[in-house]
């Protein structure tokens, strides 16, 4: 055999190995979005309990950044969704806010943020690890704030949904009136409506050049 067949041989096996895993990973997107989204389009986490002896629980500030903005309307294409419903008779309050903003009305409040999330515990319920801020209470309840970019308060279970913005950005659980201790349940969703064409894209993609590698073969 030639040195010119085996090189064609070589080269049609890497494009179908790369074909074979463009059709895994678009397959693996469409499954996703047929079984794991709720009927909002949303891909949710199990329920998780938080349960604290403070005035509030935040996320971690997340760092967010998009693509150009003529390209997509990323905060109508990507949004977030918390649900929560409380275990105790205190109102929820659910907002996102700014990282400055947020700390700034925080600062000398007893608090929790939430440094790791594991919910990839089969047959056991997510855990949490928390970092502790010491503090004394709030000087106002969340709600009287106007530094929110969104946030929904009441009895009973709560919904909030973002559309996801450029920024430094955190979750924070409170309750309504500001007392302390937490204890809520709750989901975290994300809905990004552009993954099954991606799904699609890749898998398209992979089918395309495994018939590729197959026509370098023949030609061998």
């Amino acid at each position: 055999m030639s040195g010119g067949k085996i090189f064609l041989i070589a080269v049609s096996v890497i494009v179908l190995l790369i074909g074979l895993g463009l059709i895994a990973g678009g397959g693996a997107l469409l499954w996703s979005g047929t079984f794991l989204r709720d009927s909002e389009g949303y891909y949710s986490t199990r329920t998780i309990n938080i349960e604290r002896d403070s005035y509030g629980v935040t996320t971690y500030p997340a760092h967010i950044e998009f693509g150009p903005a003529w390209l997509f309307d990323w905060p109508q294409l990507v949004k977030v969704k918390l649900k929560a419903t409380s275990n105790t008779d205190s109102g929820i309050f659910i907002g996102v806010a700014e990282e400055g903003d947020l700390f700034n009305y925080l600062d000398g409040v007893a608090y929790d943020e939430v440094r790791d999330l594991d919910i990839n515990r089969p047959f056991r319920p997510p855990r949490i690890n928390y970092r502790d801020f010491p503090g004394g209470p709030l000087e106002s309840p969340p709600g009287q704030e106007g530094f929110w970019a969104a946030s929904v308060s009441g009895k009973g279970t709560q919904v909030l949904t973002w559309g996801v913005e450029e920024g430094r950005y955190s979750l924070v659980l409170m309750n309504e009136d500001g007392s302390r201790g937490i204890d809520v349940d709750g989901k975290i969703g994300v809905k990004v409506p552009i993954i099954g064409g991606i799904g699609i894209g890749l898998f398209i993609a992979g089918l395309v050049l495994v018939l590729f590698s197959f026509l370098l073969v023949f030609r061998v």
